[in-house]
């Protein structure tokens, strides 16, 4: 790497960066949560989803700065450890495999929209299909897994575009009437409610700071990608929105799927297409992007020495095959035991989001710990500012933890707790054992 310039060794350049940042962020959350957002405000979901955006970004903000001033060969790993020390980042890599389950909720989501589709088809066996298909895709290594990626996000965009500007030719009277009681059915509560319902799937975009040792341009291309692809999907999200409000009366579509509104817009064979490219294809984009976005801090973590030696070992395509079969069991698994998605979802959800405070908290070293490099980031502003920003993102984060976790159980929030304290085990006797040999700081830049 040139560390005078902070390029990476690898071949992914902005366009690539910002396909794969797409089809990461962009999943079936927007088809299925649009209908409970109707529900929580009425007429004003599509503007709800554009605060959900800009919420969801204020919690990623972070990233942008560190993309931009460090190369993150580890990406979440490395912002931990090399921030926090190295029995953080150490915690932090051990409890990060359990995010995996994600795979196994992408699979059994993709099995049912296919069984919905075709009812002969087993929704079990779509499931590991396409689980397994896209674990063997991502052992051709990243520059393959970036090619499905971009031919999956074109014809993902291109349906909800469409979907969204064939809706703005039906809107139905009145709908943009801010005055009209059905703008905001529950008033702003409800507006509120909807909007952070919304923001579950407005901050994956994050989630490319994992290709630091990929990117042709990290400290450049990542975070601008970050921050394109959020423009990318507000835009989208807003037709979407509109699209899925403003066609049938608000008592239909309330609480409803947006399949209900695309059967009133495209019929027969024309719906069929839509959930192809549109639900289907978006689980299958994150779900292509996300063995290698999963495995790139597993993979720095073990030639740190958090895990043996030989974890790390790559095939010929650069592919880390060791930590990509594990991720594929952690994430198969639930598929064959049949676990509730909801289970899944409540615990990977709150163990994402408290990973995630943990490393806005890891933010506010930045300033101080790599002084010289942060003056000449690409994004740098005065110290106050940043930290201003910084706490109002921490506000945020928490704020969603809190609204995530007052609805759980108390078996799912120990459960999460309790992964996390196992890995804080696994860490200090790992540490311990004297094989953990922390590099990720001196070759950082």
């Amino acid at each position: 790497m040139d560390s005078a310039k902070g390029r990476g060794v690898g071949a992914l350049d902005l366009k690539t960066l910002i396909f794969i940042a797409t089809g990461q962020v962009i999943g079936a959350g927007v088809v299925t949560v649009i209908g409970p957002a109707i529900a929580a405000t009425g007429n004003s979901a599509w503007f709800a989803y554009t605060g959900a955006v800009i919420l969801g970004f204020i919690t990623i903000i972070p990233y942008v700065f560190l993309s931009s001033t460090l190369v993150l060969k580890g990406g979440e790993y490395t912002i931990a450890s090399s921030m926090l020390g190295k029995l953080v980042g150490g915690i932090y890599v051990a409890s990060y495999i359990t995010q995996c389950l994600s795979l196994g909720l992408m699979g059994t989501s993709m099995g049912m929209y296919m069984h919905s589709i075709f009812p002969a088809v087993s929704a079990k066996a779509v499931a590991i299909i396409t689980v397994t298909f896209f674990f063997l895709s991502n052992l051709r290594g990243v520059n393959f897994m970036a090619k499905i990626q971009k031919f999956l996000t074109y014809f993902l965009i291109f349906a909800l575009v469409v979907f969204g500007i064939l809706g703005l030719f039906h809107i139905r009277s009145g709908f943009f009437d801010i005055t009209s009681s059905e703008f905001m059915t529950h008033g702003i509560q409800g507006f509120f409610n909807a909007m952070v319902l919304l923001s579950y799937s407005t901050i994956g975009q994050y989630s490319i700071i994992n290709f630091g040792s990929e990117a042709a341009n990290p400290k450049k291309d990542i975070p601008l990608a970050i921050i394109i692809t959020t423009g990318i999907i507000a835009v989208v999200y807003s037709l979407v929105g509109i699209a899925a409000a403003g066609v049938l009366p608000l008592a239909v579509v309330a609480g409803k799927p947006l399949t209900l509104v695309a059967k009133t817009l495209l019929n027969g064979p024309l719906f069929v297409v839509f959930i192809i490219l549109g639900p289907i294809f978006a689980l299958a984009s994150t779900l292509n992007s996300s063995f290698i976005v999963r495995a790139k801090p597993i993979l720095r973590g073990a030639k740190d020495g958090w895990f043996p030696e030989k974890t790390g070992i790559t095939n010929k395509y650069g592919a880390p095959w060791i930590i990509l079969v594990a991720i594929y069991i952690v994430g198969i698994f639930p598929i064959l035991l049949d676990f509730n998605i909801k289970t899944i979802t409540n615990n990977v959800v709150l163990i994402g989001y408290l990973s995630r405070l943990l490393l806005v908290a890891a933010a506010f070293v930045l300033p101080t710990k790599y002084e010289t490099l942060w003056k000449k980031s690409l994004f740098h502003i005065n110290d106050a500012a940043y930290y201003a920003i910084m706490i109002v993102a921490f506000i945020a984060q928490s704020w969603l933890i809190y609204l995530s976790a007052r609805n759980l159980t108390v078996t799912i929030v120990v459960v999460s707790l309790a992964v996390i304290a196992v890995g804080a085990v696994y860490a200090i006797i790992r540490d311990r054992s004297g094989k953990v040999h922390l590099e990720t700081v001196t070759d950082i830049e």
